[in-house]
């Protein structure tokens, strides 16, 4: 463990595996829902944007079937970033030399700004946990030196999101 990075409990990482789990359903899911985050990725002008709504929608709606802790859903969508942009390679969407820290960076971007939306349409926006949120990420994201870029399988939650 580095210096400044905590140790997952035994709970959190329960429910990160359970979350990680339900969006697994959700992104290989036969039938509509499953082709519809496929097709935002497809549909793309932008491979990071359709990615970034991806994994907003992916999160959403885990969120709707689960309660999910904000530092859970932090690193949930760094996972769920590096499962869909495995997918987007293999159906030839994105190249492997395109997925660095800058993409990387660009779809959470875009993940966070569409998963906002998201929730400010759905009435469940609430300003001052989003000002928490936000400066919680930022930070989160200042401290990592590289992403993940497949999901980790040990550690601890910030472990695991820095790969």
């Amino acid at each position: 463990m580095q210096q400044g990075e905590v140790q997952a409990t035994p709970e959190e990482e329960a429910q990160l595996k359970q979350a990680f789990d339900v969006a697994l359903d959700v992104i290989h899911a036969p039938g509509k829902a499953g082709d519809n985050i496929v097709q935002m990725v497809l549909d793309s002008q932008q491979i990071q944007k359709g990615l970034g709504q991806a994994v907003a929608t992916v999160l959403v709606t885990v969120e709707k079937q689960m309660t999910v802790a904000d530092d859970i859903l932090l690193v949930l969508a760094q996972e769920v970033t590096a499962e869909l942009a495995e997918l987007a390679i293999e159906a030839g969407a994105l190249s492997e030399d395109e997925l660095n820290e800058q993409m990387l960076d660009a779809i959470i971007s875009h993940a966070t700004s569409q998963y906002i939306e998201l929730k400010e349409a759905m009435g469940e926006l609430d300003q001052g946990q989003l000002q928490s949120s936000v400066q919680e990420a930022q930070a989160f994201m200042g401290q990592q030196q590289k992403p993940a870029a497949a999901p980790a399988q040990s550690g601890g939650l910030l472990q695991r999101a820095r790969g």
